[in-house]
């Protein structure tokens, strides 16, 4: 097969075009659902094909395949290279890339246990453990799915700049979600896990101890009150800090959608956020969903420092990007599967810890909320945002209250991070997802962060 895609560099057609990347990959998604204590969906999926991009002048062409026989092969690269061809681009976006020194290397991420190891009984008794556990919460809970996902990925890149690189990829993920009810009231709460590596996921956490956990915080919520809304103080716990970072920040931080006039696109070396903030990406990060150590144009990762002391000092750039901004790309070239293009996505983004511990950022409060755990929401490339908490607890002169349930926070993510005036100690390893034209697992290593924040809760 590589053989194959090795000829496709000496045909004619690829002598037409200025630099072709070609991507081999196969994956092998395993996913376990169970609901209530039942197997409901147990699947193993296989994929493979190939993916070429042709460049001419500031035109990409891209093509995709299944069919991963010579013939198809051709094809696949002929159609590639002919849209690049036919493709028109305005003069002012001619895309001028810098050669990039040949790479040739294999990579694999460290699997200390392997779940290809695992026979279908080993894997349905992950999520059903989960289950099990958030079953013995009480049976106020109406509804419990758990989840268990494993990606295991091979991808071979290959460019007409003589790069070859071979790259193995094992992620484990599990979700807990769960519902209890109690007359008309009914509260949700949910957990993940999820890191790239093998089951060794579990070794510091069981998945029951995980279901438990979900299960007795629902049942705790059925008896709280809502909060009120306002403009609160507040700490933010890790959980929920990584939701806001990766939508409202993360996001505008990626140099296509700052290049189209998002909130941060004319900032760089402005102070932006609290001084007391440095957030980075990192496609290194041992253990990070997003650990790659190259990204799908053949760009080793690296940790890339994106607001430092609160100064803005650098995009998420693909080649493309960083050849119009005048910079070296970061690594940040990413495609879910070889049927799509290259994105700038985040890798593992994160926020560097700080000197306080969550005790010393609670007791300078007088009245304030600790917010804990996500529901998801949603931002735009200006930073506002509004998104969901699963649970907080009251602040009252320095010491946690009274538990109330979950409500929204919203904002402008800009503004917020101006206000942060301690950040936690410990930042905690997060595994994320993203819908960004194309899907994708991510990572987040966040700390808990104090700020003022707008809450929009029903209650008094």
């Amino acid at each position: 097969m590589l053989d194959i895609l090795e000829s496709c560099f000496e045909t004619s057609i690829a002598h037409t075009v200025d630099l072709i990347h070609i991507r081999k990959q196969k994956r092998k998604i395993t996913t376990c659902i169970v609901k209530n204590g039942i197997t409901e969906f147990f699947s193993t999926t296989f994929i493979q094909g190939i993916g070429i991009r042709a460049l001419l002048g500031g035109s990409w062409g891209f093509s995709s395949t299944s069919l991963v026989d010579k013939e198809h092969i051709l094809r696949t690269l002929h159609d590639a290279c002919a849209l690049a061809t036919t493709q028109d681009t305005p003069s002012s976006q001619d895309i001028h890339l810098d050669a990039m020194p040949a790479v040739e290397d294999t990579r694999s991420s460290p699997v200390k246990i392997s779940p290809s190891t695992l026979t279908e009984e080993d894997i349905i008794r992950i999520p059903m453990e989960a289950c099990n556990g958030a079953k013995e919460s009480d049976p106020a809970l109406k509804e419990i799915t758990a989840t268990f996902i494993c990606i295991e990925d091979k991808k071979n890149f290959l460019s007409s700049e003589g790069s070859r690189i071979t790259q193995d990829c094992t992620r484990v993920m599990l979700y807990v979600d769960v519902l209890a009810k109690k007359n008309d009231l009914i509260c949700p709460a949910s957990e993940n896990l999820g890191h790239t590596g093998g089951l060794e996921l579990f070794d510091n956490i069981t998945p029951y101890m995980v279901g438990k956990q979900v299960g007795e915080k629902a049942i705790r919520l059925l008896k709280a009150r809502s909060p009120p809304s306002g403009m609160f103080p507040v700490v933010i716990h890790p959980t929920l800090c990584a939701t806001l970072l990766h939508e409202a920040i993360g996001h505008p931080l990626e140099a296509d959608l700052a290049m189209a006039g998002g909130g941060f696109g004319s900032q760089v070396g402005n102070q932006v956020s609290s001084p007391l903030i440095t957030i980075y990406d990192d496609g290194l990060l041992p253990h990070g969903l997003g650990y790659i150590p190259y990204d799908d144009e053949g760009i080793p990762c690296k940790k890339t420092v994106l607001i430092e002391e609160g100064r803005l000092i650098s995009f998420m750039h693909d080649r493309t990007s960083a050849a119009l901004s005048g910079v070296p790309p970061t690594g940040n070239a990413h495609a879910w599967d070889y049927s799509v293009e290259p994105l700038i996505r985040q890798t593992t983004i994160g926020i560097e810890p700080g000197e306080f511990t969550e005790e010393e950022m609670i007791e300078d409060i007088t009245e304030g909320l600790y917010l804990q755990g996500t529901f998801g929401g949603q931002a735009d490339s200006n930073a506002d945002f509004t998104f969901g908490f699963q649970n907080a607890f009251w602040i009252n002169h320095g010491r946690l209250g009274e538990e109330v349930r979950g409500a929204n926070v919203a904002g402008n993510a800009i503004e917020v991070f101006e206000t942060v005036d301690a950040v936690g100690k410990e930042a905690v390893l997060r595994p994320g997802a993203c819908g960004k034209f194309q899907f994708a697992i991510q990572g987040r290593k966040i700390p808990a962060i104090r700020c003022n924040i707008m809450v929009g809760g029903s209650g008094k």
